[in-house]
């Protein structure tokens, strides 16, 4: 019983970090294509390398 359990915990959290990476992913590239269609192209390469800029850029667009 206890393996079921344990099974069932281990596909649930796989199944929450795709569907969190997906979004994550759609999250930054929705940033991406903002920050191109306004040629903030020092933008694009410093929230590409650093997380708390991104942050920032990410509450700035809502998203």
């Amino acid at each position: 019983m206890l393996s079921m359990i344990s099974y069932a915990e281990e596909n649930g959290i796989k199944k929450g970090e795709k569907i969190g990476e997906k979004k994550g992913e759609s999250r930054l590239g929705a940033l991406m294509n903002i920050l191109l269609k306004n040629k903030r192209y020092a933008d694009v390469e410093k929230a590409s390398e650093d997380e708390v800029y991104r942050e920032q850029l990410y509450k700035e667009y809502k998203l």
